[in-house]
């Protein structure tokens, strides 16, 4: 990751010369790779992190969960040394940001919002070029990372004429040129068709088997549930959960369910679990239901006729849905997300 350009308008925090250490713990835990340490960051009246405190182990592919405007965009220009906190730090490896950032960046890979390229240049040229700048990189080590995003046989190839998925693809190439011990990859997933996703989440799913720390940010659940180990979920710049990814799922049994004629169904479900346990959510049925009710559910819907279209477990209900439910609040919507916007992303 190349040398950041501070924002004009901030000024550096107070360092207590503190921080985790990073080197091994008594509990025999992996090492901490990336910590933040009261982390915050104010925008005039807005306040778009809010004493964020976060642990990534070596190993770790780690999710940073939020809906869009919670602040996770911002949080990672503070850790790659961006923008400067309003207080508190981060800290990679042994080393502070902002303080140490020249050194902190040494250590780190990745890109913030979206890759940045030559378009006249090919891919080979491209990476040589970048990764020249922590050092000499070899010619072997292109070839491999090229090899990893799948990209060798385009490697020659302009990047101005890569599609966006190849463009990510290669911005992870790029984060892992020069063998950094974390790479931070910032919605990686954005924009791309759903092949190109499910390219770039098995590209990150590989990378942690092959060893490597990942920060992943993402407004998806599905995306950070298939590929993350660990994760924590982010509301209005404060941390609302962290944990393994197996632990981040709605306590409550219920399913989204789509049918031929959702009016009579409703009045079939209400019958069936009771009608406090059915609500509308535009064109779906939210039904309270464990999976016998679920089953029941659905073979009578289709012994009175009526074609059951979709039935979505929870767990695999959308980010928005199951954060709602986590912290029961009616503000995490998109206006209060356009609210921060201006700030925090």
């Amino acid at each position: 990751m190349t040398t950041p350009t501070e924002h004009p308008d901030s000024a550096p925090a107070a360092l207590d010369g503190g921080g985790a250490p990073a080197h091994g713990t008594l509990t025999g835990e992996p090492p901490i790779v990336l910590a933040t340490h009261d982390l915050t960051k104010r925008f005039a009246k807005t306040l778009a992190v809010d004493r964020l405190n976060l642990t990534v182990r070596r190993g770790d592919v780690f999710g940073f969960l939020g809906p869009n405007g919670a602040g996770k965009t911002t949080t990672i220009r503070m850790i790659v040394g961006l923008i400067f906190p309003t207080s508190g730090y981060a800290t990679v490896i042994d080393h502070q940001v902002p303080r140490d950032k020249i050194e902190a960046l040494k250590h780190m890979g990745g890109f913030v919002e979206v890759p940045a390229f030559y378009g006249n240049m090919s891919a080979r040229r491209n990476l040589r070029l970048m990764g020249s700048l922590n050092g000499q990189v070899e010619e072997q080590r292109i070839a491999e990372v090229l090899d990893i995003v799948g990209l060798s046989e385009r490697a020659d190839s302009k990047v101005g004429d890569y599609s966006h998925g190849m463009k990510q693809r290669l911005g992870i190439a790029n984060a892992l040129i020069n063998q950094p011990e974390l790479v931070i990859l910032d919605e990686p997933t954005s924009g791309l068709d759903p092949q190109g996703m499910k390219d770039v989440r098995e590209l990150v799913r590989e990378l942690g088997t092959r060893g490597t720390t990942v920060f992943l940010s993402s407004h998806l659940l599905h995306e950070v549930e298939q590929v993350c180990n660990r994760a924590a979920i982010l509301n209005k710049g404060r941390v609302v959960i962290e944990g393994p990814v197996s632990e981040l799922h709605p306590e409550h049994s219920s399913v989204k369910v789509l049918t031929s004629d959702q009016e009579r169904a409703r009045q079939i479900v209400a019958a069936l679990v009771g009608a406090q346990q059915v609500t509308v959510d535009e064109e779906y049925l939210i039904v309270e239901a464990n999976n016998d009710a679920a089953r029941e559910m659905v073979s009578r819907l289709v012994a009175e006729g009526i074609g059951v279209d979709a039935v979505i477990p929870a767990r695999e209900q959308g980010l928005e849905d199951f954060f709602l439910g986590l912290t029961q609040s009616s503000d995490v919507d998109a206006g209060g997300a356009a609210g921060v916007a201006g700030g925090a992303r």
